[in-house]
């Protein structure tokens, strides 16, 4: 089965075509309505595909076909051969689903059950038990996939409530406590919610501050609906967070940073990279470059690696980590 992304674009034109019992469609015409499909998705300076991908094409689509007992025929009509199945209006999407379509639904219903129980997440259960009625998929239990999760996190009780708000463009009015048991009452008006490190939080305007704030969901004690006009945001929230680490965005410029890595951890760093704008400096000397603002989460990551990373340059944001480790082996080491 070919694995690019227009595949199953061209799969959908070939099974139609083969159903197609009131028209002939001969090699050239499905190779056109192959390409035709694709620039109409791609935009006209589409190159569509060759010969040869049809033919492997429709090899796959025989393969498949026959799974269920009908084939793809070639008939010659004097005029040249064209294709169809075996049978009128047989169409392998509306099969049922193979084995390989039902390990993966398995694995993604293994994934749902893992909010079953969560507060104000009873339409999860609700789903997840007719998927596997419909789907005869009961006594599935054991996943071979392991996700990242924090079981005690308490942020989730705000989910539903915030997610509501979001999409009822509702104002919010919300009682925050820092970790420092510092007490805030906030009126947001919310737009986003992001995860980060395990963690869940808000992004809206805060009356008060008149500026974007992130609202840490396991800091907040109450939330209420406040009658105001909402106050909507321009802002893409897809594109928000690409020059930090994280979730912390400040009105600070974004600079380049040069981190040298020891031999044994640069390969980690090639695969992972810290950020989507690193790029290799120097192969040989194992450095790299990331263009970012500095935050909290970018310290804490370039820390996390220990003595296996150098800060390079520049100068100011180097005597900041600095100061971070000479604090951090004071403590350990006394002078």
């Amino acid at each position: 089965m070919a694995s690019n992304k227009h595949a199953q674009i061209r799969y959908k034109v070939l099974d139609d075509c083969f159903s197609n019992f009131r028209r002939k469609f001969y090699f050239n015409d499905l190779l056109e309505r192959c390409n035709e499909a694709l620039r109409e998705l791609y935009g006209d300076d589409h190159t569509g595909i060759r010969t040869r991908t049809l033919r492997s094409d429709i090899n796959y689509m025989r393969t498949r076909a026959s799974e269920d007992g009908v084939e793809v025929e070639t008939i010659d009509d004097g005029n040249g051969f064209y294709y169809r199945y075996s049978e009128p209006d047989f169409s392998i999407f509306r099969q049922g689903l193979g084995e390989d379509d039902l390990a993966q639904l398995k694995e993604t219903i293994l994934m749902l059950q893992r909010f079953k129980g969560m507060p104000n997440f009873d339409w999860m259960s609700e789903l997840v038990v007719k998927l596997e009625d419909k789907l005869d998929l009961r006594g599935v239990s054991k996943s071979v996939v392991g996700y990242d999760e924090n079981q005690e996190y308490t942020g989730l009780d705000w989910f539903q409530d915030i997610f509501d708000a979001i999409i009822n463009k509702t104002v919010l009015r919300i009682q925050y406590k820092t970790f420092a048991d510092v007490d805030y009452d906030w009126i947001i008006h919310p737009y986003y919610i992001k995860e980060y490190n395990n963690r869940w939080f808000l992004f809206g305007l805060n009356e008060e501050k008149g500026t974007i704030y992130n609202v840490a969901l396991d800091r907040i004690e109450d939330i209420e609906q406040v009658n105001k006009e909402f106050i909507p945001s321009d802002i893409d929230f897809e594109t928000y967070w690409k020059d930090v680490v994280g979730v912390s965005v400040d009105n600070e410029k974004r600079i380049s940073i040069q981190l040298q890595f020891s031999k044994h951890r640069f390969p980690y760093v090639m695969t992972k990279a810290l950020h989507p704008s690193q790029r290799v400096v120097d192969v040989d000397n194992r450095i790299v470059e990331i263009n970012v603002i500095p935050n909290n989460e970018l310290e804490a990551l370039i820390l996390s690696y220990g003595k296996d990373v150098e800060v390079l340059s520049p100068v100011e944001y180097r005597k900041q980590i600095q100061e971070v480790i000479r604090e951090s082996y004071e403590h350990y080491l006394p002078v």
